[in-house]
């Protein structure tokens, strides 16, 4: 039962009968991690105010193969995100990162860009000057990282170069050329191929631009980029219906978001 060290982020938290806690964490070097701590709700536990939901620290574990839940033995912290914890919005989209990564993640399996891409993300979030945008880079970042990325230069089916069309929207203005944004065919739709799915989302070109930019920009530069209204919502629109499909998963924290701080 050797015991593993390794940087993680606790992503999710569940108690465990009156004393102990099931802690998910995204670690560095193994991925995805369940583990039991015993004992960190009671009182005399030194490790209960570490092992808070977004905390970044250095995690001990006993490993065992082949055994869904490990042993924590030790959890030290590094970073806490006081900046975040302190805005209840910030916390908000915290969390739905947290629930992201782990709907997203396999268990065990290493993969060190989403763990600097969701360590990045938190250390950037209580500076973020518009954070639902920071939350579309998070989004198509953690979608490449794991092989889920949409296609936006190329026809999803077909492969041709995609060009804005006239809207293909029924009443919409017929000067306003559009993209068509396909969830179940991974990206973009070129003209020809627009009709093999008829729940496809238009998208403004300026919005899909918008996407690559963000798909190729580091998070600490997000505060020079500006979007507009049309931006945000198309964007949103089909980034989430993108990561449902894939996922197969309603994500609380989203839903939370979108009842609650959109209105």
């Amino acid at each position: 039962m050797p015991v593993q060290k390794t940087q993680a982020i606790v992503i999710r938290t569940f108690p465990l009968q009156e004393f102990h806690k099931i802690i998910t964490f995204y670690t560095l070097d193994f991925g995805k991690v369940k583990t039991v701590a015993y004992g960190v709700k009671s009182p005399k536990s030194r490790l209960g105010g570490s092992l808070e939901l977004l905390n970044h620290g250095t995690l001990l574990f006993n490993h065992r193969e082949n055994r869904e839940l490990q042993h924590l033995t030790d959890f030290n912290l590094i970073d806490g995100f006081d900046a975040v914890r302190t805005d209840f919005t910030r916390t908000t989209y915290g969390c739905y990162f947290a629930e992201l990564v782990d709907a997203v993640a396999s268990e065990g399996v290493a993969n060190p860009e989403v763990f600097t891409l969701l360590r990045g993300t938190y250390q950037f979030l209580g500076h973020a000057n518009d954070v639902p945008l920071l939350a579309r880079i998070f989004e198509i970042k953690l979608l490449d990282c794991v092989g889920y990325g949409p296609e936006l230069s190329q026809c999803a089916h077909c492969s041709l170069l995609v060009t804005a069309a006239p809207s293909f929207e029924k009443g919409a203005p017929p000067s306003h050329p559009v993209l068509a944004f396909s969830v179940r065919h991974g990206g973009l739709l070129c003209t020809d191929c627009q009709h093999r799915d008829a729940a496809a989302f238009s998208m403004a070109p300026g919005s899909c631009e918008l996407l690559k930019m963000l798909r190729k920009s580091e998070v600490s530069g997000l505060n020079r980029i500006h979007a507009s209204t049309r931006n945000h919502h198309e964007l949103k629109l089909a980034l989430s219906n993108f990561i449902q499909y894939h996922t197969e998963r309603n994500l609380k924290s989203l839903r939370f978001i979108e009842s609650v701080l959109e209105l």
